[in-house]
């Protein structure tokens, strides 16, 4: 008599594996540091007649000293110290395309549809938002940390003395690649100076997102895999108070389709039907712009890859 085996029955009576129900997301950097305050926010470009938002600055707050001056001498004028820096505003998309047949066959309340496509949008934005800013942060003019070496608590100490000699106002933040965070945190277990790194708690991460790991001296650090890199070396970055700054603008609503937008992450999402292939198309458009505001209230940190 002929054993009945699962083999026998695959493609008939048997699948050769079966599905779980649930859709779990594959590993990926879902953190965003936009909405933490450390990225001044100089407003939406909707309505002002230009993609770019101009930040003016002037020297009013001490930048000039008086001068002892004698009786009755007259002082002389002195020029106004003033800068400007723009912020450029661009264009983000994602778009997905599903078949009818795709999303029909799919597990009811757990798959892959148009409604879970469009919500994956949200993070979508924020990964791009998170690389607008790495690339800004690469264009300090001046850097902590030493080429192809790994990063260390003695970088850690030179960024925050770059900024302090410029009198840099805090709090400072860095931002590092998880490359940099993982050797600093090695390099921290080998020091044993009175100071202590202080880890992200559940309390900290629910106000400060994923991406925060803790403060070190003081300075808020944040873990981006975003953060710019090249065949040597990642550029994170530390800076103060109005070193950076973004702009952003909601699109408008379209007036011929379906679309959706998302409490305060400013994207439109769409939904483009193409009926004669039975395919819906879910398009995601958002706008943002980063830039340095004040290039001296801020310093790379070029580390080893």
């Amino acid at each position: 008599m002929a054993v009945i085996l699962d083999s026998n029955l695959q493609s008939d009576l048997r699948l050769a594996a079966v599905l779980d129900r649930a859709l779990y997301e594959l590993l990926a950097d879902s953190a965003s540091i936009r909405n933490t305050g450390t990225v001044g926010y100089y407003g939406t470009i909707n309505g002002t007649g230009a993609a770019t938002k101009r930040v003016r600055l002037a020297g009013l707050n001490g930048t000039n000293a008086m001068a002892t001056t004698a009786e009755v001498a007259d002082p002389g004028n002195t020029s106004l110290t003033d800068a400007s820096s723009d912020i450029t505003v661009a264009r983000g998309s994602l778009r997905y395309d599903i078949s009818d047949l795709a999303d029909i066959t799919g597990f009811i309340g757990s798959d892959v549809n148009p409604v879970r496509l469009a919500g994956a949008m949200v993070t979508a934005y924020e990964r791009w938002w998170n690389s607008l800013l790495a690339v800004s942060i690469q264009g300090f003019s001046t850097d902590a940390g030493t080429s192809g070496v790994n990063m260390s608590v003695d970088d850690f100490f030179d960024a925050i003395a770059i900024l302090e000699v410029q009198n840099v106002n805090g709090p400072y933040t860095c931002l590092l690649h998880p490359r940099q965070v993982a050797d600093l945190q090695s390099s921290i277990r080998g020091e044993a100076g009175a100071f202590q790194f202080m880890a992200a708690t559940a309390d900290m991460l629910s106000i400060k997102g994923q991406s925060y790991q803790g403060t070190l001296l003081g300075v808020d650090i944040f873990r981006s895999s975003d953060v710019v890199g090249d065949a040597t070396n990642r550029h994170g970055a530390m800076w103060g108070a109005g070193c950076l700054g973004y702009a952003d603008a909601l699109p408008p609503t379209p007036m011929s389709v379906v679309s959706t937008t998302y409490a305060d992450t400013p994207i439109m999402v769409e939904f483009s039907r193409v009926g004669a292939e039975a395919l819906t198309k879910v398009i995601g458009n958002g706008y943002a712009g980063t830039a340095i505001i004040q290039d001296a209230a801020g310093c790379g940190i070029v580390t080893d890859q």
